[in-house]
Parts: structure tokens; sequence; C-alpha cells
């Protein structure tokens, strides 16, 4: 059922003369023949050997597939053999040689052509496996001819506009990314090791993290969907890089207020902008019709200079980033979620945002706090998005307001960490609220799918646990001690002539002996011992076990 060849190679050796050693294929007949007669017609001995290197575990059946099957060790071979023959005689039929027929590089591009379309994330995947692909000496694969004949993409996809490929490599080329040009059964965790120990030298931890990610997708998608069958999954025991990038930057006031004003310098040179091109409509109508591009040219910068002053003087003031920042700090929302926000999912009148796609996948609503509703009024609404500015445009105007406010440097600000400041004042508004903020309700304010995420938010919560805790533990018994002595709270229910009126002692200690409050129905009488009396004062009446002689 099972066979084994060996074609390991042939090895001629001369005894202490390792500078002699040859190495053949297995079936290299005529080289052999020929060194060992050049040897010997020197009057040397040469010995033939053979290696423990490869071989071939051949099946035949005639109710399965035949399988060919590469070992790379003589007890290899004879326990891949045994396992076959053990499957066979079970009705089992495994097909082996698809994990050493594909190559990780073709299970990569089987990847990207059949399952990363229908991730919004499909044009960064394609950019890093291009990557890999070039890297390995491998052609690139055109993104928009794959999203075209992909029958189910991604909405967000299948509308984008893909960058035509400049053939000019941004990154750093990797030269261990080349085992990707091997069989996907080949594969070891050291490949990985290798590729990362390299990357990191380059790029930071996170990027080649988020690398790796991209490989265990596609290995785990081969053997659990694809049933691409090896012997154990190549990322098994690979040690991804360590790191910690997490950010703890906060924003204080006096920086939130530079960064407000350079928002408004910024709102007010983009509305001026907009203003001059208003202006600038019958110049541009004129300047197409020039004779040259030197006379078009001319015709707009005229035109700019002329109607520059009255830009100034009668532009409509909209505070779009002014407005984008106070929306950040007051909803904590992703950068991708504000700028995809549409004023029909936009409600005023409840005070709230509704998200129909967000990073988790999950749709949300955000709270719009009265404030910040005031604020969006101000906003033009004849646009379906409620920011018009895209991506690229948000990160230069960024870097602008930045620069003006002095945020950059050793001090930089990113647009991400106002999403982490107002995450972090609502755990801090919470120890100042009545019953505050747990961690369930961070969770519905920032939109994590995971709990956990929020972990690094859970000191700013300590102070309005320290209250709940007081509120819920607190001490509600009507005495207190005072220089070991114990006696009534100021303000206690219980007044001292009601206690002298309702006990029937005249022993005055008993006023201030310890009491134990009993909550239970069926012990909620007080009790004698000696000439103590013990009250329960939650009842504001004294019982006890027997009746009292009259005095």
């Amino acid at each position: 059922m099972a066979s084994i060849e060996n074609r390991s190679r042939i090895q001629v050796t001369v005894k202490h003369r390792d500078d002699l050693t040859q190495t053949f294929a297995y079936n290299a007949h005529q080289a052999i023949r020929d060194c060992l007669q050049s040897l010997r017609s020197q009057g040397l001995k040469p010995r033939l050997a053979s290696l423990d290197d490869y071989y071939l575990v051949r099946t035949r059946s005639v109710a399965h597939k035949n399988q060919v099957l590469i070992a790379y060790s003589e007890t290899e071979a004879i326990e891949t053999k045994q396992r076959l023959e053990s499957e066979h005689r079970r009705g089992l039929f495994i097909d082996y040689t698809s994990g050493q027929q594909a190559t990780l590089a073709d299970l990569l591009v089987r990847y990207l052509r059949e399952e990363a379309p229908r991730h919004k994330s499909f044009e960064v995947e394609g950019y890093k496996i291009n990557a890999l692909l070039e890297d390995a000496g491998l052609p690139r694969q055109d993104l928009a001819e794959i999203v075209a004949a992909h029958p189910n993409p991604h909405p967000r996809v299948a509308g984008m506009k893909f960058r035509r490929p400049t053939g000019i490599r941004v990154g750093q080329p990797s030269e261990t990314s080349k085992f990707i040009r091997k069989a996907f059964a080949a594969i070891v965790p050291d490949d990985f090791t290798d590729y990362i120990d390299e990357r990191c030298q380059v790029v930071e931890p996170a990027t080649v993290d988020r690398e790796i990610d991209l490989f265990s997708a596609v290995c785990h998608l081969a053997i659990d969907t694809w049933r691409i069958h090896v012997e154990k999954n190549p990322m098994d025991g690979v040690r991804r890089p360590r790191y910690y990038n997490e950010r703890d930057r906060r924003l204080t006031r006096d920086e939130e207020g530079r960064l407000l004003r350079a928002a408004r310098h910024e709102d007010r040179e983009r509305s001026i902008k907009v203003r001059l091109e208003q202006l600038l409509s019958e110049a541009r109508r004129e300047a197409d019709d020039s004779a040259t591009v030197y006379r078009r040219k001319q015709v707009i910068g005229e035109a700019r200079k002329l109607h520059r002053r009255e830009a100034v003087q009668t532009y409509e003031h909209v505070p779009l980033l002014e407005t984008f920042i106070h929306f950040q700090l007051m909803t904590g929302a992703r950068r991708s979620e504000t700028l995809t926000l549409t004023w029909a999912n936009v409600d005023l009148e409840t005070q709230t945002a509704y998200l129909p796609e967000t990073k988790n996948g999950r749709a949300r609503k955000l709270p719009l706090r009265s404030a910040l509703v005031s604020i969006l009024r101000q906003l033009p609404s004849s646009s379906e998005l409620v920011f018009q500015i895209g991506v690229d445009g948000l990160r230069k105007a960024w870097l602008r307001m930045c620069r003006k406010a002095g945020l950059t440097g050793d001090n930089e600000l990113r647009i991400h960490d106002l999403r982490h400041e107002a995450i972090s004042r609502v755990a801090e508004a919470g120890s100042n609220t009545p019953g505050g903020f747990s961690l369930a309700d961070l969770q519905h304010f920032s939109g994590h799918r995971d709990v956990r995420m929020l972990l690094r938010y859970a000191h700013l919560c300590t102070q309005s646990l320290a209250k709940r805790l007081d509120a819920a533990f607190g001490d509600n018994a009507q005495i207190d001690s005072h220089h070991g002595v114990r006696r009534l709270k100021r303000g206690a229910s219980l007044t001292i002539q009601e206690l002298i009126a309702s006990s029937a002692t005249r022993d005055p200690a008993a006023i201030c002996t310890p009491v134990t409050p009993v909550r239970t129905a069926e012990t909620r009488v007080a009790s004698i011992t000696g000439n103590v009396i013990r009250l329960d004062f939650g009842r504001r009446a004294v019982h006890h076990k027997e009746e009292l002689p009259e005095h």
C-alpha cells in the first residue's frame, strides 16, 4: 500500500582528505563513476556513502488518490508510511500532498484573492502581501483586478479607488522573507523567528507583530478552511516580539486651549480658501479659454491677488476642525468613526449619533452632550458627511495645528490621544458623580468589545469605587466610641430621654454599654446579662427576654 524510496544524496569521501569530499544527486551515476575513477587514478581509496536526508513515501490505492510525501530522514519516512497505512486500514483518507505542493507564497496569493476582499482592511493587507511577494522575487498582484473579480467584496472595498503602482518600494526589503517560497508543510517556526529578528531591526515591534498576524491568519485559514493538512501548524511555537506601546498622553488645560486656538486659525484659513474659490469661478472659466498653460496660470494668479482681500472680508467662518476636536474630546470616538459620520445618523433632539459600522464590527450609539449639540448646530448640514474632510486632509491640517500649538517633538500629540483623553475624563468624572461610572459604563462609552482593554483606566475609577464602598458598607449604627466609652451619635434618631424612658433599669451604665443591633426577625428582642440591658436601636424600642420586676 505504501513504499519508501531513498532519494538521499550520494557522498564520495577519502579518509583524512576532507577537501576531496563531493556530494552528488542520487541518480548522478555517471558523475559518481567519473569521480571514483579520478580519485583511484591518483592512488586514493574513495568511499561511497548514502546520506540520510531525502525520502519519498508513495501510496498506491484503487479507492483513493495516490500520494507522494517527502521525508527528510529514514525514521521520518517509516513513521509517515506507518501513519498512512493505519489511516487506510481505518477507512480514512487525508490528502497530505497539498501541503507539500503548495508554497506559503501560493497561500498568500490565494488569501489575497479569495478572503482579503471581504475585509475592509483589504488595501492594507494587499500592500503587505505584495511587499512580501516582491522581496521573495515573485510578481505583485493587481488589487483593482482582484476586487473586480471577487464575487462578494466588502462594501467599502467595492467602491475603493486604488493607487496606481509606481514601482518604487517605500519600505526596506527583507531578505528573510524568501522563506515563503518553501512548501507549506516544510515551514517551521524558525523561519518566522528569523523574519521577526530581521524586521525588528528596521521597523517597530508592533509593526512586525501585525505582519505576523497576517501569517497567522493565512496558516489557520489554510488548515481549518481549505483543509491543507500538515503535521503541525507552522505558527505553533512562534515567539512574537515583545513590546509596550500604550500611550498615556494627557492634555493639560493650557495645551487644550492652544490646540483649539490653532484649530480656529486653521478653520479661518480654510473658510477664506472656500470663499476665494467661489470668487474665482468666473476667472477659472476665463482661464479655461486661454491658449497656453502659462496664460492660464497668469489669469488665475492675478484673480487670486484681486479677490484675496474680498474673501477675507466676506468669508463665512465654519468651525470644522474646532468642532472635530470638541467631538473627539466629548465622545471618545475613533477617527474613522468620526470622519464617516453622516447627518442622517445624527439626532440632535435625542442627543445621539448612530455608528452603523465600527472597528470591532458592531454598531453603536454615541451620547452627545448638550454642549456638543450646540457646537454641532454651527456646522452646515448641506453635505452628507458631518465632517467634510478626508484622512489625508485631516492629517496635514493636524500637523499644521500641532506645529502652531507647540505640540510636536517630545511633546507630540496624536489624534488618537484625544480618544484616550475623552475616556480618561469620563472615568475621572465618575469619581465626582453619585454612584460613579463602572468599567461597564466606560465600555459602553468607548465602544470597546473587550472590557480588558479598559483596565488601563481602572485606576481613574478608584475614588468613585471608594465612595460606593462607603455607601454599601457604611456604619449605620447610631452609637460611636469616644475614649473607650460607647455613646449615641449626634443626630441619632433615638434620644437619651427615650432610652431612659423605655428602659426599666436604674443602672445608668446601660446607656453606655456595647450594643449589638440584631436584624433578624427571630432575635429582635433585647437580652439581659446581669444588670446589662442589650438594646436594638433599629427598632427604636426596648424588648426583654423576660419581664423586668416593677420597682
